[in-house]
């Protein structure tokens, strides 16, 4: 009886793990960040300057887009399986956008580089400490930097924390709980953004048409 060579064998397995036959593995689950909730709006609200929000930095454990959770005393792990649907820094520089749009009743609220020939009133730097929780709470800690690109200093820095409890179990709960501890940061830069002196206006936006 003749013996099958070794390559023949191995094609044949070849062969099979690619049409799937030794089993596929479960498709990863995605996630976004969920929009601002509620209506509430900052005080003194509608700026007229261009505001540019800056790139988001992120520390290196999240800097991948697996979604991270802390596990007991394992400390951070990445959960099998669910990921963010883009880089976390993007979206968190988008809903920071489309929050402070709807806190402050004003288009003028843009990422860098925004809108071409645009003069910024100010910019918004954010470093983001912490953004990670357990199965019943999720913590933000970062450190929001506002300053005038026309005087060119500092206008404000300040620290924020906020920690949510978890509304049910698993991904869809967590994200849910980091979405709204970013509605908090939001609504804390906004809050700041009416306050601060408008000598360092530069010319004024337009104003934005609605089509």
């Amino acid at each position: 009886m003749m013996r099958q060579p070794l390559p023949f064998l191995f094609a044949c397995l070849l062969s099979l793990a690619l049409t799937g036959c030794l089993g596929k593995a479960a498709p990863d689950t995605l996630y976004a960040l969920e929009p601002l909730t509620g209506t509430d709006t900052a005080p003194g609200a509608e700026l007229s300057g261009m505001i540019m929000i800056m790139p988001v930095r992120l520390p290196p454990q999240l800097q991948s887009r697996g979604i991270v959770m802390e596990q007991g005393t394992d400390g951070p792990q990445m959960l099998v399986g669910r990921l963010w649907a883009g880089p976390l820094d993007e979206q968190m520089g988008a809903k920071l956008v489309a929050d402070l749009q709807t806190l402050l009743h004003s288009p003028n609220v843009a990422l860098y580089p925004g809108p071409r020939y645009s003069r910024p009133l100010y910019q918004v730097e954010t470093e983001i400490i912490r953004f990670s929780g357990d199965d019943s709470t999720f913590t933000l800690r970062a450190v929001s930097t506002i300053s005038s690109p026309n005087e060119r200093r500092i206008l404000s820095r300040e620290t924020f924390s906020q920690s949510v409890r978890l509304d049910g179990q698993g991904a869809r709960a967590y994200v849910a709980a980091a979405s709204q501890a970013l509605d908090a940061f939001s609504r804390k830069l906004a809050a700041t953004l009416t306050t601060l002196p408008k000598t360092a206006a530069s010319d004024k936006q337009p104003a934005a048409r609605n089509f």
